[in-house]
């Protein structure tokens, strides 16, 4: 019987493989996208999952060692206790906790079957939000070329180019109990739609869909999400929403704030059973305004309090909260003092404070004002390509750049 070590051990690279629209495959959406665990147009889908990177990542974990894909989540845990997808494979597919036990001496599994699928099956976006890029959104190919001429070949990246590719999977997906559609922009991407189809011919409403979603459109073609959200037992719906307004639309560009309000609108009326929260990402972008919108959609009736998920922005670390000057931290806490205020008089849940007050912990971590320079070098550069003036849009800022 092999020994688990629950503050180790992660479920993911036992159930799942991340994969990327260019092929590429990853222990998962939150490892480190410069560790490659392997590439499905190389190698089979079976075969990325018994490769060495993967073998080796079973054998450290199982020792007790953490790996260094895994650091983000190891971080956000021990300077912000934060969620992480390593906490939520524990709880969320503990019935899985026996194949780490029956993992062979040299990492490798037998028999494997996909639990879990996060698959990127297209980098098609129709935002080019500060934080992104060409890999994961086809709409930053134009300013990726002017800033760094010759380092993107293709606008669109898609799986499909492997004939062989869905058909390895085919077999997994009567073994999925719960998918994560993200971007790209999944809402947006025909697979997402066929994936669904597939499901609800086999009668399997019964797989649990996740998303996140930039939230901006729910229509692809003919085929309105709305009305496959309704046919399935348990849908939850996460908006990267991070701020509202100017600072939505120049954070995360092509944002028409009037349409994202719409679309909520949209989604209480035609689906009022569908969980809904936003998981807003914490950033130079965001950290001043976050407190601002989430009071504001509740007030507006638009999210319970308590649908709120953070994700604290790791890289790329220039645009981190942890960047900030120690008198730009102390007007953080100072907003995020009357934040918790508002919180407790409003009866959120505990764990919803406990993440809010891990944007402190997570600020006060670390000291990196040596970025400063960089951040302000990648604010102008992107204005500049884009006629856009950040000291407009966050004048709380201006003195930074």
């Amino acid at each position: 019987m092999k020994n688990i070590d629950t503050s180790v051990i992660c479920l993911m690279p036992w159930i799942h493989t991340h994969i990327w629209p260019n092929g590429d495959a990853f222990p998962c959406c939150m490892s480190d996208s410069s560790e490659i665990f392997g590439n499905v147009h190389a190698e089979t889908l079976g075969g990325v999952m018994n490769n060495e990177n993967y073998k080796t990542i079973r054998k450290q974990m199982i020792n007790g060692e953490k790996p260094t894909a895994c650091s983000r989540c190891y971080e956000l845990e021990d300077h912000a206790d934060s969620w992480t997808l390593r906490k939520n494979s524990l709880e969320s597919f503990k019935q899985h906790l026996p194949l780490i036990n029956q993992t062979n001496d040299d990492g490798s599994i037998d028999g494997f079957k996909m639990r879990y699928m996060d698959i990127r099956f297209s980098n098609l976006c129709n935002m080019r939000c500060r934080t992104c890029g060409p890999s994961l959104s086809s709409s930053w190919y134009d300013d990726q070329i002017k800033l760094h001429p010759g380092t993107v070949e293709k606008k669109f990246i898609d799986l499909k180019v492997n004939p062989d590719f869905m058909d390895e999977l085919a077999p997994h997906l009567d073994t999925i109990e719960e998918v994560y559609f993200a971007g790209g922009e999944a809402l947006i991407t025909p697979q997402h739609y066929d994936v669904l189809d597939y499901w609800l011919s086999k009668g399997r409403k019964d797989i649990k869909l996740r998303y996140t979603t930039n939230f901006s459109n729910f229509r692809y073609k003919n085929r309105s999400v709305l009305d496959y959200w309704k046919k399935f037992d348990d849908v939850r719906v996460a908006a990267s929403l991070d701020t509202h307004g100017k600072q939505a639309e120049y954070s995360r560009k092509e944002t028409d704030w009037d349409d994202i309000v719409l679309n909520r609108q949209q989604m209480i009326m035609h689906c009022p059973d569908v969980y809904f929260e936003i998981t807003p990402t914490v950033s130079i972008f965001s950290v001043h305004s976050l407190f601002d919108f989430h009071r504001t959609w509740v007030d507006q009736g638009l999210l319970d309090i308590n649908n709120i998920r953070i994700n604290i922005l790791t890289h790329p670390r220039y645009f981190s909260i942890t960047i900030l000057p120690q008198e730009y931290k102390e007007k953080v806490r100072e907003l995020y003092v009357e934040y918790v205020e508002w919180l407790n008089q409003n009866k959120a849940q505990a764990h919803v404070i406990q993440a809010i007050s891990g944007i402190i912990t997570y600020m006060d971590s670390a000291d990196h004002t040596d970025l400063l320079p960089e951040f302000k070098k990648q604010i102008l550069t992107i204005d500049r390509i884009r006629n856009e003036n950040f000291a407009e849009i966050y004048p709380e800022l201006k003195d930074l750049i």
